[in-house]
């Protein structure tokens, strides 16, 4: 129920919300970044949260988050898409 509550909320007030992955490569391996935007009205808030690395070891793939509450699937659903 809340996350209707915060729905209703959002559009009410004309709030948009925007989170994407970005991908840097640098030195052989990949930064992995999540980017956030929230507009509301005049106003603009934006985040730049680095979530991991990844990387290439003897032709396998390996992902280092920096916190646990990394949503891997996301993570490598996106880097798969895009790489």
């Amino acid at each position: 129920m809340s996350d209707d509550v915060l729905e209703n909320i959002m559009k009410r007030f004309d709030v948009n919300q925007d989170v994407t992955l970005e991908f840097k490569e640098l030195c052989g391996f990949t930064f992995v970044f999540k980017k956030k935007v929230i507009t509301f009205r005049d106003y603009i808030s934006a985040e730049i949260k680095p979530l991991g690395i990844i990387y290439d070891e003897n032709g396998e793939y390996y992902f280092a988050p920096l916190y646990r509450s990394v949503n891997l699937n996301r993570v490598v659903k996106e880097y798969m898409e895009n790489y």
